[in-house]
């Protein structure tokens, strides 16, 4: 049986709540949200070549433990563990039990943040264990499920100051809550001055194997690196632009993962390069364009041109993530190629590639399912479900609910301002589309910049309608005729 489908662990409908009662779902939900993201915002990547270079101050240094951020709640006598996606696991579960003996010695209502991960014999903890062993595929095997605090967002232990502005304070907080803890415990850290010093650390706890890599944070946790060894995976170049230097050179390359079934998963771009690589990728890649029923635009927002999937390339990258800041899956579209052309299937979780630079071109590898895998993102994040046929998403049409047409003759030459609000149907199945979106179009032949146009999305036809009105009100004055 899954733990998710006992009472000992079930997602609560978008947000948390104490089992206790005592703690609001709003309350304990922005709390824990609300520090993930504060936290994610001072996270700097790190590979393992780079640690030399940290400055040559004091630095605090644990093992990075490769599990999911979840909170440990101390609420009187109860405790329960809490995720910032709305999961709660409460019960009578190992680390749950040890936590519950630990309670009376919480300085009152304790929120604790850790990592939640599964002891494995023989190696170090991996994210994919931690879904095993709480039951996502089968039976659950709750006493290998382990939490290390490593931050205390309130409380701690009962002898601590109410207040704990500094991190050290904190941290030794929760070594003396959860001394002498089996499955609960604070996660290690050393405290070593200077870059030189942390890398050792990375030789003694990663290289060694016993961790996922290090997270090194400055004494007043202003600044929170995670280091870890670079990660090097094989793509597919699927599209491109143009660089802004000139049209004979790439600026960057659209790759794609193929899932089992040989759909294609968007991943990311790359545009570190060298220059005559960026010049080279432009010689092949303009001769390889083909139509796409996607459309996929760059940071500056630039078209990709899509391409055969027929090159690919290695990159180096700091990290994957398959979470945003707030803790919400990653969704990346998933293609189909079929007949010479691209077509878009649907959203699904995915993971984003994080300053990936180019390695060299592949030649030894071709597009199938095995080289180009999209399991290769799971050797650094958890992905639901990411081998899943993607069926199609065939969504509702859109309607309009207002269209308006003006016109003005000016020197002989007519000049047009048009109005659309439609109501696009879409949002319950895709939240990636608005509820309502207006589109007013200004065109005058005489001006240097001929058709302009503005769009904006509301969540509400009233909203929209005030919008549209605006529109109206701003850019149909005098000798405007309606014509529709």
């Amino acid at each position: 049986m899954s733990l998710y489908t006992t009472d000992s662990a079930r997602p609560l409908g978008g947000g948390l709540q104490s089992p206790a009662g005592s703690l609001t779902e709003s309350e304990l939900a922005s709390m824990v949200r609300n520090y993930k993201r504060s936290v994610a915002s001072r996270y700097r990547a790190l590979i393992q070549e780079e640690l030399e270079g940290l400055p040559n101050m004091p630095l605090l240094v644990s093992p990075k433990i490769d599990g999911e951020m979840w909170f440990m709640i101390f609420d009187g006598s109860d405790a329960f563990l809490a995720s910032p996606t709305g999961r709660v696991v409460s019960g009578d579960i190992p680390v749950l039990r040890e936590a519950k003996a630990a309670a009376s010695r919480a300085h009152g209502r304790s929120v604790i943040a850790g990592e939640l991960f599964a002891v494995r014999k023989g190696g170090r903890p991996r994210v994919g264990d931690l879904a095993a062993a709480m039951g996502g595929e089968g039976k659950a095997e709750v006493d290998r499920i382990a939490f290390a605090a490593f931050d205390s967002i309130t409380g701690g232990f009962r002898e601590s100051p109410e207040r704990m502005p500094e991190y050290r304070d904190r941290l030794d907080s929760l070594t003396r809550l959860f001394d002498g803890g089996k499955r609960l415990k604070a996660i290690k850290t050393e405290a070593v001055t200077g870059g030189a010093a942390a890398a050792e650390l990375f030789d003694q706890w990663v290289s060694g194997g016993k961790g996922e890599g290090l997270v090194i944070r400055t004494q007043d946790n202003a600044i929170v690196y995670k280091a870890k060894p670079s990660i090097n995976i094989d793509a597919a170049i699927i599209g491109y632009t143009e660089s802004s230097e000139g049209p004979d050179k790439v600026g960057s390359v659209l790759l794609g993962l193929m899932r089992e079934d040989g759909q294609f998963q968007v991943i990311g771009s790359c545009g570190n390069m060298p220059t005559e690589q960026r010049l080279a990728f432009m010689e092949q890649l303009k001769g390889m364009h083909v139509e796409s029923t996607y459309r996929h635009a760059n940071s500056k927002g630039a078209l990709y041109r899509f391409v055969r999937p027929e090159i690919i390339i290695e990159v180096k990258l700091t990290d994957i993530q398959s979470e945003t800041s707030a803790g919400d899956p990653i969704d990346r579209m998933v293609l189909e190629w079929a007949d010479g052309r691209w077509r878009s299937v649907r959203q699904l979780p995915g993971a984003s590639i994080l300053h990936p630079v180019f390695v060299r071109v592949r030649d030894d590898k071709t597009v199938n399912p095995t080289d180009i895998r999209v399991a290769q993102v799971l050797e650094r994040c958890l992905v639901d479900a990411i081998d899943t046929h993607a069926e199609r998403l065939v969504l509702p049409v859109s309607a309009i609910v207002r269209r308006e047409v003006y016109a003005k003759t000016t020197k002989g030459t007519d000049a047009v301002r048009k109005l659309v609000v439609w109501k696009t149907n879409k949002e319950a199945a895709d939240p990636s589309y608005p509820a309502f979106v207006v589109h007013f179009t200004d065109y005058s032949p005489g001006r240097k910049d001929p058709l302009q146009r503005e769009v904006r999305v509301a969540p509400t036809l009233i909203e929209a309608q005030k919008i549209a009105d605006g529109m109206i009100a701003s850019n149909i004055k005098k000798g405007w005729d309606q014509r529709a």
